[in-house]
């Protein structure tokens, strides 16, 4: 069987797939708690500065990077879309964490064995740390099968997360960007069939 596997990123979220029966174990076993997700994805505390005589609070200007994250769709993210995005997640260093999320071979209906993870996921999406934060969920997969295929199961793969979590924690669409990435970012390069390729990455868009 081939299993997914979830990566969460502040603001951004990417799912992975494993192979065989023997990853099953180790992935029924692996769990991460809603508090080392939150701690994971709080957005990043600013630098501070020397007190001043001036107590006035300036509001952020809006940057050509905020704007773009904020106009991102949920769906349907164009190649142009995707690249871009990277380059804001790697320049702004925004939080992520991986966690691990296990499919049947060639399904994007998650295993039950790893609904656990992703109610932690959900319980910490709702809490009050991160209740504004805009997650982005990232589908991956190995290098096994055409690049279409795997594209398209990568989308799906992130879209089933992003349902889940929204029917089951009633966390609001517009806050959840579901993109698959197909087997184009393998983790691990060296052994493009090796599990920690099919993943799913969640990152937290939301600065403060």
């Amino acid at each position: 069987m081939k299993h997914l596997r979830i990566v969460i990123a502040a603001g951004l979220v990417s799912v992975s797939w494993t192979l065989g029966p023997e990853f099953v174990g180790a992935a029924m076993a692996q769990s991460t708690d809603s508090q080392t997700i939150i701690e994971s994805l709080a957005p990043k505390k600013p630098k501070t500065r020397s007190l001043t005589r001036s107590f006035s609070v300036q509001k952020p200007v809006e940057t050509a990077d905020d704007a773009f994250l904020k106009a991102l769709p949920t769906r349907g993210i164009r190649i142009d879309q995707r690249k871009k995005l990277d380059e804001i997640v790697k320049k702004q260093d925004l939080p992520s964490i991986d966690i691990e999320i296990n499919f049947d071979y060639d399904s994007a209906q998650i295993r039950p064995s790893s609904l656990k993870d992703v109610d932690a996921l959900g319980e910490a999406l709702t809490n009050e740390a991160l209740a504004d934060s805009r997650i982005v969920l990232n589908g991956h997969t190995d290098a096994s099968g055409s690049d279409a295929y795997n594209q398209d199961l990568s989308d799906r793969r992130a879209a089933a997360v992003r349902d889940y979590l929204i029917n089951s924690f009633g966390i609001a669409p517009d806050r959840l960007v579901a993109i698959g990435y197909g087997e184009e970012r393998l983790k691990n390069p060296a052994d493009p069939l090796a599990d920690e390729n099919r993943r799913v990455e969640v990152i937290n868009l939301t600065k403060s």
